[in-house]
């Protein structure tokens, strides 16, 4: 058993559609797209590809490590104690 994973960057299962809580929402309208592909190591680990149209959210990850490589488009990031930080398509980061 390999502990090696291919994504699909373009899944043809259908994705589960959401928004964000009304609590974590800053600004716009923004909705989310998930496509889970594997699920790992008692479910600490979820694999698979989001979207997410335009809009202003506060993420809370807490001891949660996360890994994101853009497919498109342009992430910016705001950590609490921090300036905000930008990436676009084509770049990983973590």
């Amino acid at each position: 058993m390999s502990l090696l994973k291919t994504i699909e960057p373009n899944p043809s299962l259908a994705p589960r559609e959401s928004s964000p809580l009304p609590e974590r929402l800053i600004s716009g309208n923004p909705s989310f797209k998930t496509w889970a592909q594997d699920v790992a190591r008692g479910e600490m680990i979820h694999t698979g590809v989001w979207e997410a149209t335009p809009g202003e959210t506060r993420s809370i990850k807490g001891e949660t490590f996360e890994f994101c490589h853009i497919l498109s488009g342009v992430v910016e990031l705001t950590p609490e104690t921090e300036s905000r930080w930008s990436t676009k398509a084509a770049t990983a980061s973590s």
